[in-house]
């Protein structure tokens, strides 16, 4: 009976680990290289990387800097 048991799990596992995948699109950006965090504030991701602080309102199709006031980008 735990080998049962222990197959069932072992197989359920696999099947949901695979449809768990996160699905990565590129877009125009954002271009500040590595991207060290991300923030969602309404319908806005901001994206803060070592070339500054980067916007998108569209779902992350489109980024903007958004560096005003900014003395270190980094």
């Amino acid at each position: 009976m735990k080998k049962i048991f222990t197959t069932a799990m072992l197989l359920m596992f696999l099947v949901l680990s695979n449809t768990a995948n996160g699905q990565w699109v590129q877009t125009n950006g954002p271009f500040g290289g590595k991207i060290n965090s991300l923030v969602v504030s309404g319908t806005n991701i901001f994206a803060g990387t070592c070339g500054g602080v980067f916007l998108s309102s569209d779902n992350g199709a489109n980024w903007t800097a958004v560096n005003n006031g900014l003395t270190n980008t980094t």
